[in-house]
């Protein structure tokens, strides 16, 4: 039969503690030893050799140099170091700005200055040129935008720049030349978008009001060209001055076009106005043209009014 063999575990030299002393492991502190794997049954030389481990601990009275510290990698190595580490945080606590310091009050009013200048470019960068917009009727020199949703976007685009414009001005500067510097190029760049888009409202706006006038010059013209001037009309008997008719199928279409100029003019008013020569000369003309024809009509009748009441036998001509 072939006898298992075991290999010792070698006796570990002393080492020195803490207190001096030498330590032999195998007398004072309990040892651990791990048999070797059997070699097999062969008279092989390329037996398998076995394995071995021990644990050594310290003495009783030494346990503390036989444990491993946090930090340490093993029994014998030292502590680690606290005492620098707190110390480093304690002076970069120390050396942190104070938040009522002027540089921190500094700091915090160039970060919220980028912060509108990233917002502000932004909404510049989103913003979009309408080809038209919804203007409200007359309301003087100035060109008004109507509540549409036409009108929406560019409405509200103006709404996000004065609000940018406002919380640019709640930033205090704390008398810093920088700080100052920097709150003005950012205003003045909110000053050229808001300035560009009212340039592109007017502009709009005075195409509005172009067309709004070519159209209703073309409808006048129009108008006017069918308009039919009667032989004879109904006239109020005890009116004075000629100028009441009555509501007579004779009078009807005679009527209908005295009301016709009359909401022309109406419409005229309503065009909103601007300080601009060529849209003074448009509304000129064509406010000329409705009172033209308001008069020549107002003649007519009164000449009919004339003839019939003084029994004068003339053509009926326009």
């Amino acid at each position: 039969m072939f006898a298992t063999k075991y290999r010792q575990v070698p006796r570990q030299p002393p080492y020195v503690n803490k207190k001096g002393t030498n330590v032999t492991p195998g007398k004072s502190g309990p040892r651990t030893g791990l048999p070797s794997a059997p070699s097999p049954p062969s008279n092989s030389d390329n037996a398998i050799r076995s394995l071995s481990k021990s644990v050594q601990w310290g003495e009783s009275d030494s346990d503390e140099e036989g444990r491993i510290s946090p930090g340490s990698y093993s029994v014998g190595s030292s502590k680690p170091h606290l005492k620098p580490v707190l110390k480093y945080h304690k002076l970069h606590a120390v050396n942190m700005p104070s938040l009522y310091d002027k540089n921190t009050l500094k700091v915090a009013s160039l970060t919220a200055m980028d912060s509108i200048l990233c917002d502000l470019v932004k909404c510049l960068k989103n913003s979009k040129c309408p080809s038209e917009l919804d203007f409200t009727t007359n309301t003087g020199p100035t060109i008004v935008l109507a509540d549409t949703d036409r009108n929406k976007t560019f409405v509200r685009q103006r709404h996000k720049l004065n609000k940018l414009g406002k919380r640019l001005a709640d930033i205090p500067i704390h008398g810093d030349t920088q700080l100052e510097t920097k709150r003005n190029t950012i205003n003045a760049g909110i000053n050229r978008a808001l300035f560009r888009m009212e340039e592109h409202q007017i502009k709009l706006g005075m195409k509005f009001i172009c067309t709004a006038l070519d159209e209703l010059t073309s409808e006048v013209h129009i108008c006017v060209e069918g308009f039919v001037y009667p032989c004879e009309l109904d006239f109020l008997e005890d009116c004075q001055d000629g100028m009441v008719l009555l509501r007579t199928e004779r009078n009807k279409s005679f009527i209908y076009q005295l009301r016709i100029l009359s909401l022309f003019r109406m419409k005229l008013s309503q065009i909103p106005e601007y300080h601009e020569e060529k849209l003074k000369d448009k509304r000129r003309a064509v406010a000329a043209e409705i009172e033209r024809n308001l008069d020549r009509m107002k003649d007519y009748q009164l000449g009919l009014y004339r003839r019939q009441f003084t029994k004068a036998s003339q053509p009926c001509r326009a």
